[in-house]
């Protein structure tokens, strides 16, 4: 097993000490709860009860995001707390945990994370209804101590890490409010630390004229001096020779006639590969808000996802991929296609190349609604397995038909080639074939089907010890709350 993998499967020595769902799986593998009050819905709408507003609500809030060589450890998502597409105000999600990266992730003590709270919620109080999100960090460590072969690390210690968005229509008009910012940042610097050009223009932003051993900065100051790294060409990261690079986020606002888009996005930390063994970075305080308009089916939500990896022993989760979405209130029946690029999971355990992504939904003229959502796979390559799949396809179709909850629903799947150890393998809808070994290969596995909708894995490959891996997936559903 390559070394990468193995570090990529100690995820499930995760400790999340006092949480809710706060290490979470496949948003596609999830089954849908009827809505319930929430226990702030006196504080969120009017009457003190879930209200049917004509809007369509969607967050997602988290405190850390952790991304080896690119590909999202989906189960290192402390804190998660995903508002789905709703048509109703009142309802609130609130997340909080403690989040521990195990030593075969990175080495011991390099990151250390403290108590993490996210809340999301949809209100509408008077003549204004939106959904805010708000993610909190009380303390995160990013180095400090001795690495062997390394030496001493620099350190960056940030306090009160506070991220909010907030999408809203207030009087029949979209408007948004966003913000971030922390209590205190520090960094301390080894003796003798090099000194960058970056962390030169930090020193000077600070009137300082030689090294201290530990830098004191404001949000002020770092938004200074990221400017100033930009606008002398230096990138927009600031560099701490012998750990790696810190930058801002954003905070970014659209408001439209027909929708609003909030998103506030604190701090993102890049550790360097001979400190953390792979390339390593991490997303920290990251909300975002939608909201748009409901139709009288009710709102769309529906993703479509590359591949995932879901290992055998818990919370093993890698993948995500560019994922999309179903906008909650559609694309006025226009079929929008995203091109996400080519990845490797794993430390190459997979290559995917090609994926692409198309999505619509729309609202009838008769109160009915229709969707799409696919996912297309150029090639999919398991070198271990000497296993190749070009062409691979997942396609779902969905009608609601006015005055019923009930979804009609299509899938289809398809595939050019399968070749495995050179040899072409046929397979029909729902076949299964036998790798060897344990490995075992599907071809349209359904997930999630219910009254609302469906989702369906285009190929499911089962390897042995390690885990499922779920090829060219979409799901969608028309839901009516």
């Amino acid at each position: 097993m390559k070394k990468s993998f193995s570090r990529a499967i100690a995820a499930t020595a995760v400790s999340a000490v006092g949480m809710a769902g706060a290490l979470v799986a496949t948003p596609t593998a999830t089954a849908d709860p009827a809505p319930q009050p929430s226990a702030r819905a006196n504080q969120l709408t009017s009457s003190g009860k879930l209200e049917r507003t004509g809007f369509a609500y969607k967050a997602d809030v988290f405190g850390t995001k952790v991304l080896l060589g690119g590909v999202e450890l989906r189960g290192l998502k402390d804190g998660y707390a995903q508002q789905r597409c709703t048509a109703l105000a009142g309802r609130s999600v609130n997340r909080e945990s403690i989040v521990s990266i195990p030593d075969e992730i990175v080495p011991e003590g390099l990151i250390d994370i403290s108590l993490t709270e996210q809340s999301s919620e949809t209100y509408r109080l008077g003549d204004r209804t939106g959904v805010r999100g708000i993610s909190t960090i009380g303390a995160i460590e990013v180095g400090g101590g001795e690495l062997p072969g390394v030496g001493p690390l620099p350190k960056i210690s940030i306090k009160g890490l506070t991220s909010v968005a907030d999408a809203f229509n207030q009087g029949g008009k979209y408007g948004t409010k966003q913000s971030f910012g922390f209590d205190g940042l520090e960094i301390d610097l080894t003796q003798d630390n090099p000194i960058s050009d970056t962390l030169e223009v930090l020193l000077d932003t600070l009137g300082l004229t030689k090294v201290v051993d530990v830098l004191e900065v404001t949000v002020n100051q770092l938004l200074t001096t990221i400017l100033e790294i930009v606008r002398m060409g230096l990138g927009d990261t600031i560099v701490i020779p012998g750990l790696g690079e810190i930058g801002l986020g954003f905070t970014k606002g659209q408001a439209g006639k027909d929708r609003a888009i909030s998103e506030a996005y604190a701090l993102k930390i890049s550790l360097f590969e001979e400190v953390a063994g792979q390339p390593t970075s991490l997303q920290l305080g990251r909300a975002r808000t939608y909201l748009g308009e409901a139709g009288p089916a009710g709102v769309f939500r529906g993703t479509a996802t590359g591949a995932n990896l879901l290992g055998d022993l818990p919370l093993v989760n890698l993948g995500n991929l560019g994922q999309r979405a179903i906008p909650c209130d559609g694309t006025n029946g226009r079929v929008v296609t995203k091109k996400a690029g080519d990845f490797s999971l794993a430390g190459g355990l997979v290559e995917v190349d090609g994926v692409t992504y198309k999505y619509m939904g729309d609202h009838l003229s008769n109160g009915g609604a229709k969707a799409l959502i696919g996912t297309t796979l150029g090639a999919v390559r398991v070198p271990s397995l000497d296993l190749e799949i070009k062409g691979l396809s997942s396609l779902v179709k969905l009608r609601r038909p006015a005055h019923t909850s009930r979804v009609k629903r299509q899938v289809e799947t398809d595939y050019l080639q399968i070749l495995h150890k050179g040899q072409p393998i046929s397979l029909s809808p729902g076949q299964s074939h036998d790798l060897g070994d344990g490995n075992l290969l599907q071809l349209k596995k359904l997930i999630q089907s219910n009254r609302y909708g469906v989702g369906v894995d285009g190929l499911a490959l089962k390897l042995a010890n390690i885990g499922i891996l779920d090829l060219a997936t979409s799901a969608g559903r028309i839901f009516a709350r």
